[in-house]
């Protein structure tokens, strides 16, 4: 059997749409948020809305998007936000890049308390390989490019590399030293499925976890590596018609850095997106 065939589709499980050309419409918000201890330091992320256009079986595909409001008021402080996010779902492989810088954070326990000065820098990327592409769709899942016919799941397996950055800032010293830096590699491993509740109505997820390596580039000690969890998920659920779908889709990346002693910080990674699809044939009528 050539083995291009191991990357079609099994057409009882998964079927495409017809139509030639595919808009998008959505509404997303994306956040970078760091904890520590028992703080958790929150951007004032904005409202995103945004559209997209595709040719099917082309390279043609644009989007844009822009914020329009941030979603907390003026005494939840700025964020000046850097956040390009790409996650392309093929039949075998899902690719994520993130590149995502975000300085002003604010803290809401019994009164809010601004970090203007506190910046997250995450660059990194990750690749996934789907086992049973053929029958499970992570393009029906996240893209509403094709229909899920029948219920299906599939093991994963990757892995990522990532280079991350906290700085405190010198008038909010919570971290040693001022600034982390941190490069990770690993592998991660884990399960995806999709659950068709009805002829409409999809539930889909993919959930894996794994092992980092990781160096503190300021540490000067080149030998200096620690082994770091990892855990990336995204859901799903989705509407669809003939034509045309309605979506929910999150999608959350975690990561752990150690700084000296038993200092430990999470950065979490979280997106949402509501997004309406239309399959057509014509441009005009």
């Amino acid at each position: 059997m050539p083995l291009f065939c191991f990357s079609q589709a099994d057409s009882a499980y998964v079927a495409p749409y017809p139509q030639k050309f595919m808009a998008t419409g959505f509404v997303a918000n994306n956040l970078l948020m760091l904890t520590h201890g028992e703080k958790e330091y929150s951007p004032n992320s904005p409202l995103i809305v945004g559209a997209g256009f595709s040719i099917k079986n082309t390279i043609v595909s644009v989007r844009f998007s822009q914020g329009v409001a941030n979603l907390q008021g003026s005494e939840y402080g700025k964020t000046r936000i850097t956040d390009f996010q790409l996650h392309n779902y093929g039949r075998k492989f899902i690719t994520d890049v993130f590149i995502q810088n975000y300085r002003g954070f604010y803290n809401e326990g019994s009164a809010i308390t601004l970090y203007p000065d506190l910046r997250i820098r995450q660059i990194g990327a990750e690749g996934s390989y789907l086992f049973n592409g053929g029958q499970f769709s992570a393009k029906a899942a996240f893209e509403q490019r094709e229909r899920q016919l029948l219920s299906a799941g599939s093991w994963v397996l990757g892995g990522g590399v990532y280079l991350l950055r906290l700085e405190s800032g010198a008038a909010e010293p919570f971290i040693e030293g001022g600034r982390i830096d941190n490069l990770q590699f690993g592998a991660n491993g884990g399960y995806a499925y999709s659950w068709v509740v009805n002829e409409h109505w999809q539930l889909s997820g993919i959930a894996t976890a794994g092992l980092s390596l990781g160096h503190d580039l300021g540490s000067g000690d080149g030998a200096s590596l620690k082994v770091y969890p990892t855990a990336l998920a995204r859901g799903a659920a989705s509407y669809s018609k003939n034509n045309w779908a309605v979506a929910f889709t999150t999608i959350i990346n975690n990561r752990l850095l150690y700084a000296s002693g038993d200092e430990d910080y999470t950065i979490t990674s979280i997106g949402f997106q509501l997004s309406y699809v239309r399959h057509f044939d014509r441009l005009f009528k």
